[in-house]
């Protein structure tokens, strides 16, 4: 059946309700001029286009334009105004009419696309090989010592070098930084260094040594000191880093004094709400905060694996529903950026929250006098984050090099398992309508890179990593197998595979 003259009418309207509220909404023109850097000004206005059609239901709207064999505009938030223009223009005709054009100011179809490419292109480097994604790898502190291992990674096909500040010190970094640069010159090609901030995790204190549970005699097995913690048994979490006890029973088996636990940063402490989740070491453990006090709350535990988990010193804890206060700079950050400003050439700013938090990073990099060509990354893997991601990319856009990372191990415990689909998906789209080029982050192929052998969910996700303009590898002894391995998936999925459009080559089975 046929679309009726009053469908395509009705269908034209809704069009034209779409680009009015987009085209009059409140920009602020002068804020645009004087903030943000000319590099992203027109992306900024198709960002905030983007985020007012994100704000109307366009479901019912796109099943009409699929009947049409129209565009849904899945795909069109590089260039979202000049898509809805397009429509509007071929309904009109359709109708025998010819939209007024003049008023209307737009990036027109395929533009979006030039403006991503361009800033991925300042950010990561021109890229010589044959693929459109980038390939960023952490280096192990062994990088510091093995030029070989460095020269594989180059020649296997790694883009970008990341070395994490919340390990070694800046003898070992600069080693690392040395054959990275050596290696790419070797190999005629670019490698960029991108040096990860520790930033403002809340994890749990130290466990001393001496506080281990005694092993079976003559084991020489030797492990990190541990809380056993069961679903059901009480957690007492203090503000001391170190202040840290086993549970207590007695010749019953009641429990007389629950198991402590110190965390950093203690402020925490003074920020925490009774009923609130808490989740230890990954979402591994995972409790309620029952009791709050002036320098300790308490937690039960809600699920821990039979038998018992382990909760050792210095792992994560988060705190997904309640607002912490942390800023995403430290002092050790301050500390650390005066190495990255000399020897990087892009800083990965890790728990951002808010607009502030990029506000306190960009004037600590003025007060530096680092150069206009360092490039920015910021890490999004808090829930605040997400929700204030709008905010952070307008802020952000006032630095000339700019990239998203889509830290999935924390965001989703923030955001929560079963919402993590849909706000990886978002952030996608929206840094696609800001023309930001985004990395694919967390354990992607950790099973080839650790053990030697991936996971069949791993090859998933990376043919689902071409939405991003780059793909990041942990460490591990096989990771020269994995960037290698990498390589050759995106090459051979780009060919059927644009970021989320799907591609038709031919297809042969013989």
């Amino acid at each position: 059946m046929g679309i009726t003259h009053h469908q395509l009418q009705k269908m034209a309207l809704q069009i034209d309700e779409v680009v009015d509220m987009i085209q009059y909404q409140n920009i602020d023109e002068n804020l645009l001029s004087q903030e943000i850097c000319p590099t992203y000004r027109e992306s900024a206005k198709n960002l905030m286009h983007y985020a007012a059609f994100r704000s109307f239901d366009a479901r019912k709207m796109q099943n009409g334009l699929k009947q049409l064999g129209l565009t849904r505009l899945a795909n069109a938030e590089g260039n979202i105004l000049g898509s809805l223009i397009n429509l509007k223009i071929i309904l009109h005709s359709l109708l025998g009419g010819a939209p007024d054009l003049k008023k209307y100011k737009f990036l027109s179809i395929g533009e979006g696309s030039e403006l991503l490419k361009k800033h991925t292109d300042e950010l990561f480097g021109e890229n010589a090989k044959q693929r459109r994604v980038r390939i960023m790898v952490t280096q192990p502190t062994e990088a510091a010592a093995d030029y070989d291992m460095v020269l594989d990674m180059v020649r296997n096909g790694m883009d970008c070098a990341r070395v994490n500040c919340a390990h070694d010190g800046p003898e070992v970094w600069k080693a690392i930084i040395d054959n990275v640069r050596r290696a790419a010159n070797e190999c005629s090609t670019t490698v960029k260094v991108a040096m990860d901030l520790a930033g403002s995790k809340v994890r749990t204190g130290r466990i001393p040594l001496d506080n281990r549970k005694k092993r079976k005699s003559g084991s020489k097995k030797k492990g990190k000191p541990f809380i056993l913690l069961n679903k059901g048994d009480d957690l007492i979490v203090s503000g001391k880093e170190n202040d840290e006890a086993h549970p207590e029973y007695d010749k019953s088996g009641t429990l007389v004094k629950p198991a402590r636990i110190g965390c950093v940063p203690p402020q925490i402490i003074g920020r925490v709400e009774k009923g609130a989740p808490i989740l230890f070491d990954d979402g591994k453990i995972e409790g309620e905060i029952i009791e709050t006090g002036s320098d300790s709350f308490q937690v039960k535990i809600t699920r821990a694996q039979p038998g018992g988990a382990k909760l050792k010193g210095e792992k994560g804890i988060n705190l997904p529903t309640l607002d912490l206060g942390i800023s995403g700079l430290t002092e050790k950050d301050r500390e650390d950026l005066k190495f990255v400003v000399k020897h990087a050439d892009m800083v990965n700013y890790s728990y951002v929250n808010d607009e502030k938090d990029v506000d306190d990073l960009l004037l600590e990099l003025k007060k530096l006098g680092a150069d206009e060509e360092l490039g920015v990354i910021l890490k999004i893997e808090t829930n605040l984050a997400y929700k204030n991601l709008i905010g952070i990319l307008v802020t952000a856009m006032q630095r000339k090099h700019l990239g998203i990372m889509i830290a999935r191990g924390d965001l989703a415990l923030e955001v929560g398992w079963k919402n993590m689909g849909m706000v990886q998906e978002g952030i996608l789209s929206f840094c696609s309508a800001a023309h930001i080029p985004v990395v694919w982050a967390t354990q992607v192929l950790e099973g080839l890179a650790k053990k030697g052998i991936p996971s069949r969910s791993e090859i998933t996700d990376i043919t689902s990593s071409v939405q991003a303009e780059c793909v990041m590898l942990n460490k591990g002894p096989h990771i020269n197998e994995a960037i290698a391995f990498l390589d050759e998936v995106l090459f051979s999925v780009e060919n059927s595979h644009h970021k989320k459009e799907v591609l038709l080559p031919r297809m042969e089975w013989k």
